[in-house]
């Protein structure tokens, strides 16, 4: 098969894809959350985010101490550092995440808040019912099926990053 060809599929399944669990619309499962912003909440809730040294009162002040872990999550997830500086200072704003002091050797953590990891359950929770409802259908020979598609391709294209 031409890599021409194969090149279309992807591109034909990526659009179907999208469609069928809404990815493209404004806001993620009726949150109000964008794809990238759920997935920085993702993150966050993961592991905490280490700041790289002790930022000084202005640095506080203008939330310049994210910019070190704004720069590492953006070269994890591929976007923009000033992007994803914006994300996080929302984040903060909003409640969801906040700088502490690391339990290993006190230095600044960005971690979620209680706010933050009830909001990011709220999204695992109705990520799972969606995917859930559009599985529920399937026999047990195509969830198995389903399964093993997905860890080929997962295998195939993790070599490609």
């Amino acid at each position: 098969m031409p890599h021409e060809t194969l090149v279309d599929e992807i591109r034909r399944f990526n659009r179907f894809y999208t469609g069928l669990v809404g990815l493209l619309d404004e806001s993620l499962l009726q949150s109000p959350y964008t794809l990238t912003e759920a997935r920085v909440l993702f993150e966050l809730g993961r592991r905490p985010r280490p700041a790289w040294g002790k930022a000084g009162f202005l640095a506080r002040m203008f939330d310049l101490d994210l910019a070190p872990i704004a720069s590492e999550l953006a070269g994890e997830l591929r976007l923009a550092p000033a992007y994803l500086m914006r994300v996080l200072r929302k984040f903060t704003a909003m409640g969801l995440a906040e700088m502490r002091n690391g339990p290993e050797n006190g230095l600044p953590v960005l971690s979620l808040t209680m706010r933050g990891k009830a909001a990011l359950a709220d999204l695992e929770a109705a990520t799972n019912r969606d995917l859930a409802r559009m599985i529920v259908k399937l026999e047990d020979k195509e969830v198995i099926e389903l399964s093993d598609a997905l860890s080929r391709v997962t295998r195939l294209l993790e070599t490609t990053r």
